[in-house]
């Protein structure tokens, strides 16, 4: 007997896949005032992270934010980031970050939370008179959005990037 073929039987997936990209897009596209706010803490990544200052780059943190960095024990909490940063700056007092550019390769927004991973490319140098050295890693950095609509980060790991990854535009 042959089989008939009911239209609604081939609609449905089509509607269920219309439904799954509408979906995956509203949780990729928070409101005006989140993009804007990630982009803002974007920068001030950037701008920490050239400056070098301590507390600049733990004040991008929430307080109990949790940084995860290669070969080393878990950081928790904004205070022992600002510990660790103050640490690192004492080791080093002529070390200077002189270049770190971020390529966010995927970003989504949802209730509040924004997920990233990115690829990032940093130069630096441990004393005023060593030679520069390069070196690319990959993040995975969690945001929450603050009471007052500004956004920080939650949770950030990063590794360095063995492959390299592609290109920056």
């Amino acid at each position: 007997m042959p089989r008939i073929q009911r239209p609604w039987t081939t609609l449905i997936p089509v509607v269920v896949v219309i439904f799954t990209l509408s979906s995956a897009h509203a949780a990729n596209s928070g409101s005006a005032a989140d993009l804007q706010g990630i982009e803002k803490l974007h920068s001030q990544d950037v701008a920490a992270t050239l400056s070098g200052d301590p507390q600049a780059l733990a004040d991008l943190f929430t307080d109990d934010a949790v940084l995860l960095e290669p070969d080393a024990p878990a950081v928790i909490g904004k205070q022992a980031i600002l510990d660790g940063n103050k640490k690192e700056k004492k080791e080093h007092p002529g070390g200077k970050t002189v270049k770190y550019k971020v390529d966010v390769k995927d970003s989504q927004i949802l209730d509040g939370w924004a997920f990233e991973w990115a690829y990032f490319e940093t130069s630096y140098r441990e004393t005023d008179k060593a030679p520069v050295q390069s070196f690319r890693g990959k993040a995975l950095r969690v945001m929450k959005r603050q009471a007052d609509g500004s956004w920080k980060f939650a949770r950030m790991m990063w590794n360095l990037a063995e492959d390299n990854g592609p290109p920056h535009p």
